[in-house]
């Protein structure tokens, strides 16, 4: 099943409850611009390193992808479940740190989002390489956080990689392996 086009507005509500409780997501700005990369990539495998309470995960979903997304905290993991289920978001959530985590992971991916543990961006970089199909893109939320000063210079400077920063909020970094 489809989304519809109004999928930014149906999260509103999602939107403000993660802001009320301090639940960090990506937002309604970054959102739409994730969206969009959504439908012109149209990803059909997506893995997503930090769930929280899945409002990146249905925008990653929203055209029919399958979505593995890691989440350390399992009580946010349930909520994230709850969402997914309301979206009809095809997921699988694991439950556990997303740095040792993703060693784990099994198969290739057409998209990786990174919006975990800041410190832990760089950590899993050369690990989300290896997931990535041919033409695979990595995406990366607050990569103007000091924390991911590193990940940001290794993304741009990487081999494997052509990257551009986009500057919403505290940044995106979209990298396409080559």
């Amino acid at each position: 099943m489809r989304m519809d086009e109004n999928i930014i507005s149906r999260l509103k509500y999602l939107e403000k409850e993660s802001l009320e409780r301090g639940v960090p997501i990506i937002g309604n700005k970054k959102g739409k611009w994730l969206l969009d990369k959504i439908k012109e990539l149209k990803p059909k495998k997506i893995l997503e390193l930090g769930t929280a309470n899945g409002y990146s995960g249905i925008i990653l979903g929203s055209e029919n992808g399958k979505l593995v997304t890691i989440e350390i905290n399992p009580e946010i993991a349930k909520e994230a479940e709850n969402n997914f289920s309301k979206f009809k978001i095809k997921n699988k959530i694991i439950i556990g740190d997303a740095n040792s985590e993703i060693k784990n992971i099994m198969g290739k991916f057409d998209l990786i989002y990174i919006d975990h543990e800041k410190k832990g961006y760089i950590k899993v970089l050369e690990e989300c390489i290896k997931r990535l199909n041919k033409n695979g893109v990595i995406i990366a939320d607050n990569i103007s956080f000091e924390n991911c000063q590193d990940f940001k210079k290794a993304v741009l400077n990487h081999f494997k990689l052509k990257t551009k920063i986009i500057n919403i909020g505290d940044g995106l970094s979209f990298s396409r392996i080559y």
